[in-house]
């Protein structure tokens, strides 16, 4: 790799997918930063195991306030330590196609901010989730990638040691800043590509299958004032199963590190 990248991990009770995640970014990463939230099974000795993996753990907080904004706002101050050039800001459970790895060594360096496709794999790493539609509580869902509604993310970002990089503290889960994971106040040009897609793993976490997760959500927005408890499992129900909608195709063997 012709340049330095440092990549940042939010992380909790990852044993189940890191070593995947890890063994593909240590690849052309000079370093990753795992930024744990309080993981109780074997994420920590996996990624103790690797050289130039950092472990880092947030301090104990209520595991009802997520406080998502703030902890990405603390793992990008924690990667200007390392001097990058760039930062690959990720969840564990997402891992950038191979083709980052070409794209990186030839990206235009004018761009500060780069936007990738997030695949979602559905049940096995065979299949991805395309379907789209209108929950009963009238959210619009699309799950297809390569639409232009599609969900996306913005993970590759030119490093500015001179920016004080900012996120809206105020949000508890999900997108905390128009840039998620990537912070609000980029200093020059973002730019869509599609060299490069971002493989989520997240919904074949045990916890997504046995619908822990949900209910922890629900908890997290009931908490924080979105609702009640039942409405917002509802919600979460409808948005991320609807099963009856569902529609998955063949994966392109190409996103995955041999």
């Amino acid at each position: 790799m012709n340049k330095k990248v440092i990549a940042g991990l939010t992380s909790k009770d990852e044993d189940w997918v890191i070593d995947k995640t890890l063994n593909s970014l240590v690849q052309y990463c000079e370093k990753v930063i795992v930024y744990d939230d309080g993981s109780t099974d074997n994420t920590e000795s996996i990624c103790r195991s690797y050289d130039n993996v950092v472990w880092v753990v947030r301090e104990k907080h209520d595991p009802l306030v997520r406080e998502e904004a703030k902890q990405r706002l603390e793992l990008i101050n924690m990667l200007g330590e390392y001097d990058p050039e760039y930062v690959l800001l990720l969840d564990a459970d997402e891992i950038p196609t191979p083709s980052i790895v070409g794209f990186m060594e030839t990206m235009d360096e004018n761009v500060s901010l780069w936007r990738s496709r997030m695949i979602n794999l559905w049940e096995d790493e065979t299949k991805y989730r395309v379907d789209s539609y209108t929950s009963p509580s009238g959210h619009n869902i699309n799950w297809d990638p390569f639409t232009d509604n599609a969900w996306v993310k913005y993970p590759l970002m030119k490093y500015d040691p001179n920016v004080k990089y900012e996120y809206d503290l105020h949000v508890q889960k999900g997108g905390c800043s128009v840039y998620h994971p990537a912070p609000n106040n980029i200093s020059g040009p973002v730019v869509e590509q599609e060299e490069f897609h971002v493989i989520h793993y997240g919904k074949l976490a045990p916890t997504f299958v046995s619908g822990e997760k949900l209910e922890f959500y629900a908890e997290i927005e009931a908490k924080d004032g979105k609702g009640s408890y039942e409405s917002c499992l509802n919600k979460h129900v409808e948005c991320s199963t609807g099963l009856e909608h569902l529609e998955t195709k063949e994966v392109n063997g190409d996103w995955f590190w041999k």
